[in-house]
């Protein structure tokens, strides 16, 4: 892997950091439209829509006598903005053009309307006897009749000069070209009779994102109100040849300013489209359709993100694979493993700059292991999701598990639908419910919420886990999914958790005092050496005289615990974890006297290295959750001297071992021999501390890492992963 997965650069956030989930700041995020007259989202004006100042009203025709005044007859005006996705052009001018999509959402009786557009360069284009020779003859028919449709081929840099979306799907974008997301804020039109024109105007807040530096996943977004207010001013036309929907054409004003050109064309019923790969290992199987509860049809990831808006194309792939040598399938996976076979078995051709594309793969495990797991990066963030198939339903985890309770997730077939959805949503850019509106019985809850709902009058929910759970996302994340700008939820977009830190505003966070709820944290000395990874434990402790409900899991993985460094300069970085493991935390009661525990090696995440220069560094840990509807968390800080090398042999371990595939490494637990480079470097420095030379400083925070012989591979046996360890017992 290259240097390029480094993020060397700092983000200033607001001290202390308030995330509710990791990743990058808040996102623009389009809301209903305020219903007027009966119609959701819709405006009527008897004279048809307001014009912006500086916007032309309709010439007069030719010849009218001026003593009569503007022309009053009224007229038929139907507009029909149909739901689902359009494709969308601006024409400024000049040698930069803009295509995208728009979302027309009417779900729940409003309307939300938000939309995305990528930048390109233009140039005359120049139709090619191979590409006419690939056209049907219905396509010549129409192309003689509106020439204007030709297509040049899709090369990079290049965009048509007229709508291009014959093809009637949602059209995919290279992710170097996002530019800007549409935010419409409202949405007029011509009454059904008028003597004005008949128009449809939308008024929309764009938001221009500024694209990541090299080496990094996450750009950014201005705040509301965006970087500018548009007014779209459309007539509905006759649509292109072999197109079955709506289209419209118009002028795209600022401030009563003609900027350009803007034409919007029906594509499809769906808001956004997927393909989702699924690869089965040799002893397990993989989650298969349902019956539907209402007896009629069966459940599928299909169906579930269909309810969402979303066309997921789901391709059975590769089944049988071979058990990588040296690993036990029927065991706990550890990450490196689980990694390694998640590269060498996915689609090598995959380009997610042509489609969106998910990776699940399905291993056995056993009791105990976890349900699912996602990667946060692979190359590039949320690209792999992983099942497993032999875990389930331990009765430790939730008292109503009902009939599932001890039982493997390949014979409870729904609540293994479930879960492996649920884990694909993580790849989409979905946190869990006990983090937002509270648990519930949808995709997005963990398991054993979900159970805990079912389960009877403390939560108030119907029905029995597994036979009725809701193999749905709901209302909230399905906002998320449709109207989330591209960017925040294609795989290789921005990482796991960007765009959820305003879920809460941290004013109405309840911050338990420590004579309540206290959290510690412990670090193995104050001082590290560059390029030492810290490791790092805490502990959440009930001091109150009842119980507190709290998540079952304080690790890192579990998505409650999140952990940022600030430098000497007082700059702060998110650490978020490279492995995203959810499914088995809940939110339960903590006894009084009663603690939990996790910890951590803290060094290298997709934002890149927690320490990367001497000093002081303040490292902080907070932990936030929902419980009852309120938004609760706890919060701890300690500070960290990070030395300057003491010797020539310190000096060339920091060189060596702040290298992003050396921080892989360590965030996988080590022995991850599949990360050559990170082996490579590794060797030399081990190598370094042999005979009688002092062993680099650094070295110090690798051990309990398996790490890699000068052969290359991993040393057994394998010490703890570096993963967290939890547990939660009454102190004597």
């Amino acid at each position: 892997m290259s240097d390029d997965m480094h993020d060397h650069g700092l983000v200033e956030v607001p001290q202390p950091p308030v995330p509710s989930a990791a990743g990058a700041g808040p996102v623009p995020l389009a809301e209903p439209l305020a219903p007027f007259g009966g119609e959701a989202g819709f405006t009527p004006d008897p004279e048809g829509p307001e014009m912006p100042r500086g916007i032309p009203l309709p010439a007069i025709p030719r010849g009218w006598p001026p003593e009569l005044g503007f022309p009053e007859t009224f007229k038929f005006c139907q507009i029909d903005l149909k739901e689902g996705c359009y494709g969308i052009q601006f024409s400024p001018g000049g040698l930069v053009a803009y295509q995208g999509t728009l979302r027309v959402d009417k779900a729940g009786g409003t309307t939300t309307i938000s939309g995305d557009l990528y930048r390109y360069y233009t140039f005359p284009t120049i139709p090619l006897p191979a590409q006419r020779a690939a056209l049907t003859w219905r396509e010549r028919l129409a192309l003689a009749a509106r020439p204007e449709l030709e297509l040049s081929p899709p090369v990079t840099g290049a965009i048509v000069n007229a709508p291009l979306f014959r093809k009637q799907q949602i059209p995919i974008y290279p992710r170097s070209r996002y530019y800007s997301y549409l935010k419409v804020t409202g949405v007029r039109r011509s009454p059904f009779i008028t003597r004005g024109p008949c128009t449809l105007t939308l008024t929309a807040e764009e938001y221009v994102y500024t694209q990541p530096p090299a080496g990094s996943f996450n750009g950014s977004f201005p705040s509301p109100p965006g970087t500018r207010t548009v007014e779209i001013v459309l007539e509905q036309k006759a649509p292109p040849a072999l197109s079955s929907g709506p289209y419209f054409e118009g002028r795209l004003y600022e401030g009563g300013a003609d900027k350009g050109a803007f034409t919007m064309q029906w594509v499809s019923k769906y808001f956004r489209r997927a393909t989702l790969e699924i690869d089965t290992l040799t002893g397990s199987v993989a989650p298969q359709p349902v019956p539907a509860i209402s007896g009629s049809g069966t459940e599928s990831f299909e169906t579930v993100f269909a309810k969402a808006g979303w066309r997921l194309t789901v391709v059975y792939d590769q089944t049988a694979i071979p058990v990588p040598a040296g690993v036990n399938a029927t065991d706990c996976w550890s990450s490196a493993n689980l990694h390694a076979l998640m590269l060498s078995v996915r689609k090598p051709t995959t380009d997610l700059d042509k489609e969106w594309r998910m990776h699940l793969v399905v291993v056995p495990a056993k009791m105990g292991c976890g349900r699912g797991v996602m990667y946060d990066q692979i190359g590039v963030p949320r690209e792999g999701v992983a099942s497993f198939s032999d875990d389930g339903y331990p009765a430790s985890q939730s008292a109503n598990f009902g009939t599932a309770a001890g039982q493997k997730q390949r014979d409870v077939p729904r609540a293994f639908m479930r879960s492996a959805t649920h884990e694909v949503g993580h790849g989409f850019n979905q946190i869990h419910q006990e983090q937002e509106g509270g648990a519930d019985n949808s995709i997005m809850t963990t398991t054993p919420s979900v159970a805990d709902v079912l389960g009877g009058p403390a939560t108030g929910g119907p029905g029995v886990f597994p036979d009725q759970i809701n193999l749905s996302f709901n209302e909230h994340v399905r906002h998320h999914l449709v109207h989330f700008p591209d960017i925040v939820v294609r795989p290789g977009g921005m990482t796991f958790g960007s765009g959820h830190t305003s879920t809460v505003p941290e004013a109405d966070r309840y911050l338990f005092d420590p004579a309540e709820l206290e959290l510690t944290v412990q670090t193995v000395g104050s001082r590290i050496a560059l390029g030492e990874p810290l490791r790092l434990s805490w502990t959440l402790q009930n001091h109150a005289a009842e119980p507190i409900p709290v998540p079952t899991d304080i690790g890192v993985e579990a998505q409650h615990a999140f952990v940022s460094v600030t430098t000497p300069s007082g700059k702060t970085r998110a650490m978020p974890s490279f492995e995203v493991r959810t499914d088995r935390v809940s939110i339960a009661d903590l006894a009084p006297g009663n603690y939990l525990e996790a910890d951590t090696r803290l060094y290298w995440s997709s934002n890149g290295f927690a320490f990367e220069t001497p000093g002081r560094h303040t490292v902080t840990l907070r932990i936030v959750w929902s419980a009852g509807g309120v938004p609760c968390g706890v919060q701890t800080s300690t500070d960290v001297w990070v030395d300057f090398p003491q010797s020539e042999a310190d000096n060339q371990a920091a060189a060596l071992l702040l290298h992003p595939e050396v921080g892989m490494y360590v965030a996988l637990g080590g022995g991850a021999d599949h990360l050559h480079e990170a082996v490579a470097r590794l060797d030399l420095v081990t190598e370094a501390a042999e005979g009688d030379v002092a062993a680099p400083a650094a070295l110090r925070g690798f051990e309990g890492l398996p790490l890699p012989t000068t052969t290359g591979k991993a040393g057994r046996p394998k010490a703890r992963r570096g993963a967290s360890r939890r547990k939660a017992s009454a102190r004597s």
